[in-house]
């Protein structure tokens, strides 16, 4: 006994008639070619990532601390600069600090640069109890009492 297609079992119904969601992906002429050029894609996509050389750090780390300065505020007195070595994945970041002539004491100011409109924004002055930025020389003073065994904090020279 033949029963009409959509009585039939779905195994037993021609390769057209079946539902959907039932026939294989390929069969599918809208999904058919998306999914064969898939893989080959994902190939060709997939490539090493590259990294940016040194001297390309260097340059963005002189364009960040040039912006970040140039947008402070006021002219700091004994400025120290530190640039983070890489930022971000979208921004460079900066630590700037110098004696202040407004606040009459040692402050820093935080920088943010964006990477892809290349402008930096300075929060406002940050007092010394909060955020302390070393000079070389304090910096190169602490490894020096690291080494000997007595890590103390770096002393609060500000005659530089």
């Amino acid at each position: 006994m033949r029963f009409p297609i959509a009585a039939r079992p779905l195994f037993a119904r021609p390769l057209l008639a079946r539902p959907l969601l039932a026939r294989p992906l390929l069969a599918r002429p809208l999904l058919a070619r998306p999914l064969l050029a898939l893989p080959l894609a994902a190939a060709l996509g997939a490539g090493p990532a590259l990294a940016s050389s040194p001297d390309a750090w260097a340059e963005f780390r002189a364009d960040v601390e040039a912006k970040c300065v140039a947008a402070l505020p006021e002219t700091l007195k004994n400025q120290t600069v530190y640039v983070d070595e890489t930022g971000t994945a979208a921004y460079g970041v900066a630590l700037i600090a110098g004696r202040s002539a407004s606040e009459k004491a040692r402050v820093t100011f935080a920088c943010v640069y964006d990477k892809e409109t290349k402008e930096a924004q300075v929060t406002g002055p940050i007092g010394r109890e909060f955020v302390r930025v070393l000079t070389e020389r304090q910096r190169a003073a602490v490894l020096e009492r690291q080494k000997a065994g007595k890590a103390a904090p770096a002393g609060d020279d500000d005659a530089e």
